[in-house]
């Protein structure tokens, strides 16, 4: 009449082995929503680095077009940004960058911070030791752009130069 333990059947899963794949599961939510941030923050600072070393190029282009000068001025024109002389005639020059330039300019006063998608060409400077922000050049015809990224802890300037 009594039950006998090796005649039990086992019909399904005891509570103890439903808690553990619950944990598990919840530790491997935990690190993809850690994760995920991150990963979306490295891929848009990653399109940011491109879009300024776009900017770099068509400024060495520009020179060149144009017998050394540097751009004047710099604008956005839909998907692209167009380096122009301030005054006179001379080539222009168009690259073309991604959706997450919102602004440019160019000048050549050094900027303590940019933000996120705005990007900052800055003549007679070259990039610091660490490439997050710039120093006055003294070759007149240094360039460097500077533009905002995003870390962890906030917004920094990061600079990409000749």
């Amino acid at each position: 009449m009594g039950l006998n333990l090796k005649e039990r059947k086992s019909e399904g899963f005891t509570i103890i082995e439903v808690l553990i794949v619950l944990a598990i599961a919840g530790l491997i939510m935990v690190v993809v929503f850690l994760a995920v941030p991150a990963l979306q923050r490295s891929g848009r600072n990653n399109a940011a680095n491109a879009n300024a070393n776009n900017l770099l190029s068509a400024m060495g282009t520009y020179s060149s077009n144009n017998g050394g000068a540097i751009a004047g001025t710099a604008a956005i024109s839909g998907t692209s940004v167009v380096l122009s002389p301030s005054s006179g005639t001379a080539n222009n020059e168009r690259v073309k960058v991604d959706a997450s330039l919102t602004g440019v300019s160019l000048t050549s006063t050094i900027p303590t911070t940019v933000a996120p998608g705005v990007y900052t060409i800055v003549t007679r400077a070259i990039c610091n030791d660490t490439s997050t922000g710039a120093v006055v050049a003294t070759n007149g015809r240094a360039y460097v752009v500077l533009y905002g990224a995003e870390s962890g802890s906030g917004d920094i300037v990061k600079c990409v130069g000749s």
